[in-house]
């Protein structure tokens, strides 16, 4: 099922969760509709129960037609960037791609997402969005199970590269369980 579906924070995830919740909303529509033909050809009258049987279909297409929503404004990164990225990080460091997260009030998307060193960086891919309280929910979420992580957001992977440069780029980086659930609850909070 992954495979159509995909992996939260995986390279590809949005291209595949459009066309993975697309089928789905039309297989459910097809069953709804398909219901419905075979009561009325069976009982020769629209008042009958798998009439309803069809009209219940409507739920979970609906919940499919949502997702759908959410994710038709976002695009996967390029498998040039991700590359690239995934190359210049340390090894230790996790690293999420295709990053959709919502809280009550706002859905909002990260190209990257890299966790080392006790430091999230989000990195917005030039994306317009309120920094500081993208920056607050994170630390919100994180803060709870990990003290001491600091969220960083940068508008771009050269403000990162960057970042890396003057920090003297390691070729290793410590990782321990700490870092496993900040990651954990990063992946709680994706769509």
């Amino acid at each position: 099922m992954e495979r159509w579906k995909g992996t939260k924070g995986q390279f590809g995830y949005i291209r595949k969760q459009k066309k993975f919740q697309f089928g789905m909303l039309l297989l459910f529509v097809a069953i709804g509709i398909g219901l419905f033909f075979v009561g009325l050809l069976v009982h020769k009258t629209r008042a009958n129960l798998f009439t309803v049987l069809g009209i219940l279909m409507v739920l979970p297409a609906a919940k499919r037609v949502i997702a759908l929503v959410l994710m038709m404004p976002r695009h996967s990164v390029g498998k040039e960037q991700f590359d690239r990225m995934k190359g210049a990080l340390p090894e230790g460091a996790d690293l999420l791609t295709d990053y959709v997260f919502t809280s009550t009030e706002k859905v909002m998307a990260l190209d990257f997402v890299i966790v080392m060193n006790k430091n999230v960086y989000g990195i917005k891919g030039n994306k317009k969005m309120e920094d500081d309280y993208v920056k607050t929910y994170l630390k919100e979420t994180i803060s709870a199970s990990s003290r001491g992580y600091q969220v960083h957001l940068l508008d771009s992977e050269k403000a990162f590269y960057d970042r890396l440069k003057k920090q003297g780029n390691p070729t290793t980086t410590e990782k321990d369980s700490v870092q496993e659930k900040v990651v954990h609850d990063l992946l709680v909070i994706a769509v």
